[in-house]
């Protein structure tokens, strides 16, 4: 399930234009002040499966009519649509708890208004389902390159990305439901044709932190188990979906 926030922004908001820090610090705020022994867990530990920890939340970029970027700023000048997402119910209800009850978003020294939360319906997940991205992929993989093992960023055209997503998926769901999926087949490609007409330029470098992390904006299709594909929908494709990376949209 996802949360759409909407928020006043005012006469306008100028943000780093690598904000996503911001906003998970909002949403593990937000978690604290419903319930702090919650928050340190989900940060400190989270849900495990074969030997990974999953936050099972993801998020979205931040969305307006209105925005310019100038340099390392961003500038909002119209009301800002923020989704956030996740299967698990004690998240979703934590969350909501403290977003409903205060109202107010604040980004550093700003403090804005929330004017509208609503839940979107759910989709009818398809065995075979076309998505686009709201924040962009990332899918990271341990590689060797002249003797050494380093953690490399897959780019759309990467003949492993496909089985390196199944895989994620599998382990959230376990992480989720403590077994197996009854059906683990996925395939998942980009799409050739938005490659070509954006000359293979669909790859967006993000600043998390001082951790330059590769994203894919691309979208997608996606065929095979309907529960890797909800598991996908609601926390995310790829890895680093706490950091707001992996969330998509019909």
């Amino acid at each position: 399930m996802r949360i759409q926030i909407i928020v006043d922004v005012g006469k306008g908001i100028t943000l780093p234009i690598n904000y996503n820090h911001l906003l998970v610090g909002i949403v593990y705020r937000f978690l604290s002040d419903s319930n702090p022994e919650y928050a340190d867990f989900l940060h400190d530990e989270g849900y495990n499966a074969s030997e990974k920890r999953f936050k099972l939340f993801t998020f979205s970029q931040l969305m307006a009519d209105n925005r310019r970027i100038d340099g390392d700023q961003i500038y909002f000048g119209s009301k800002l649509i923020w989704y956030v997402s996740s299967p698990v119910e004690t998240f979703l209800s934590h969350f909501a708890d403290t977003l409903l009850t205060q109202g107010v978003i604040t980004f550093g020294n700003h403090k804005l208004e929330i004017i509208d939360v609503t839940i979107p319906r759910l989709p009818r997940i398809q065995s075979e389902m076309k998505f686009r991205c709201i924040s962009p992929i990332v899918m990271s993989a341990v590689r060797e390159n002249n003797g050494k093992r380093s953690m490399h960023y897959c780019l759309y055209d990467d003949p492993e990305i496909s089985e390196l997503i199944r895989q994620n998926l599998i382990n959230k769901f376990i992480a989720i439901y403590d077994r197996e999926p009854s059906n683990n087949e996925l395939q998942f490609e980009f799409d050739d044709w938005y490659v070509q007409r954006k000359q293979g330029r669909v790859s967006r470098l993000v600043d998390f932190k001082g951790v330059k992390i590769r994203g894919i904006l691309c979208p997608f299709r996606v065929v095979g188990s309907r529960e890797l594909i909800q598991i996908g929908y609601e926390c995310g494709f790829g890895d680093k979906n706490s950091a707001g990376f992996g969330m998509v949209d019909v």
